[in-house]
């Protein structure tokens, strides 16, 4: 199973391959936006068939803030409403950040489907970009209309996270749901990496259910659970400009104080309408502590529409984005100011160009013009750099052997 040592253990053991060890071999433009000034999430609409205390009303509105699930016209979410296939395609390729490039794709495009006439129009272009993202088999009938069970999910989310590959070589690891026997032999690698990462799990009688239909509200958890692991590129940046977390420095009345691990002191004016939740359970702003660690969603304004608070803190491997590419461009940071880096990956069937700035003290080995490397990104910024053996000549690559200088 993927195993992968903690930034911020790296950035105590590893000083040694600090800034210092760096040098720019190309000067990176950072023409990112500001991450820091505003965001592009919108106030959760308030179900009315979702309670204050529903086990899964932080995801629903996470999600639904991030315009991953909506709900319907007349005010319901639908929780326990089952997901199709094309649904399932069709949220996680919002939450990996590509909702917007498949709106603008036409409904009439064709498809690579053997039942590509079963799926609603409103859905092609969603499953277009899943086709082409290499996450949905062609060979295989979708069945678009069907519903969507844990085990077929499973697959889906693994593959859209780019650990298909990893999935395979797990096939027979041993799983300890009591039901592990009914999960299909070509499911075991993708469920054990789930389980592994903590995206979906098993039931309190230690069941996994695998042919059980997934409902709206359970895919709303797996998508939230699943969100950081999806490859980091420009969608992706994109879709998490005004998202930050840190430790709560000091609140006030509309505003809180959050001291970030890579942008400082920071202070966000909480907005007319917002949620606030303790863990998983709806709060008031009030019963957030200095100490907590604090996650906020900003709107267009910067101000927050979303904040989480927990009690205890997440671990860096609970929270870090992941982006792999060549090297295109390199400023090293120094003791005073940000590096930059630019890497050009490969995002479907096509090269794009990914912008990042370093954060000061972020573990940066000695980088060349077109090496593989493996950023770790935490608020939008670079903490740690792991240059990578490629495979095969392409920007696959094998993460558990980074090269070492």
């Amino acid at each position: 199973m993927k195993k992968r040592l903690s930034a911020w253990l790296a950035l105590t053991l590893l000083s040694s391959l600090g800034a210092s060890s760096a040098f720019a071999t190309m000067p990176a433009k950072n023409d990112q936006p500001d991450f820091l000034s505003k965001g592009h999430f919108q106030y959760a609409m308030k179900f009315q068939d979702v309670t204050n205390d529903d086990w899964a009303i932080r995801f629903i509105t996470e999600m639904n803030a991030k315009g991953v699930i909506n709900g319907y016209g007349d005010g319901r979410f639908l929780p326990s409403h089952n997901v199709t296939h094309e649904e399932a395609i069709v949220m996680t390729v919002r939450a990996m950040g590509l909702g917007d490039q498949a709106e603008a794709l036409a409904i009439d495009l064709p498809l690579d489907l053997t039942d590509s006439a079963q799926v609603s129009d409103w859905a092609k272009p969603y499953i277009s970009l899943a086709l082409q993202h290499g996450f949905l088999d062609a060979k295989t009938a979708l069945n678009p209309q069907g519903f969507a069970d844990r085990e077929w999910t499973t697959e889906l989310v693994v593959r859209a996270m780019g650990l298909g590959v990893e999935a395979q070589a797990h096939l027979h690891d041993t799983l300890s749901f009591t039901d592990a026997s009914t999960i299909d032999a070509d499911a075991v690698g993708y469920v054990s990496v789930a389980s592994e990462n903590k995206i979906i799990t098993g039931y309190n009688d230690r069941t996994f259910q695998p042919n059980k239909p997934v409902a709206r509200n359970e895919l709303a958890v797996i998508l939230c659970n699943a969100e950081h692991l999806f490859d980091y590129d420009t969608q992706r940046q994109q879709q998490t400009q005004g998202q930050l977390q840190g430790s709560l420095k000091t609140v006030s009345t509309g505003s809180l104080t959050l001291t970030t691990r890579t942008h400082g002191d920071v202070t966000y004016k909480v907005a007319a309408q917002s949620y606030f939740f303790l863990d998983n359970k709806l709060a008031a702003w009030s019963d957030f502590q200095p100490g907590m660690n604090v996650r906020v969603l900003l709107n267009a304004s910067g101000e927050i529409v979303f904040a989480q608070a927990k009690k205890q803190t997440p671990t860096l491997e609970e929270i870090e984005n992941f982006s792999k590419g060549r090297v295109a461009a390199f400023t090293a940071p120094t003791s005073s100011a940000d590096g930059s880096i630019t890497i050009t990956k490969n995002s479907g069937r096509s090269d794009q160009s990914l912008t990042l700035s370093i954060a000061k003290d972020a573990v940066v080995p000695t980088l060349k013009t077109n090496q593989y490397v493996r950023l770790i990104i935490l608020d939008n910024t670079v903490i740690q750099i792991d240059v990578l053996q490629a495979t095969d000549g392409d920007d696959h690559f094998s993460p558990e052997k980074p090269i070492v200088e």
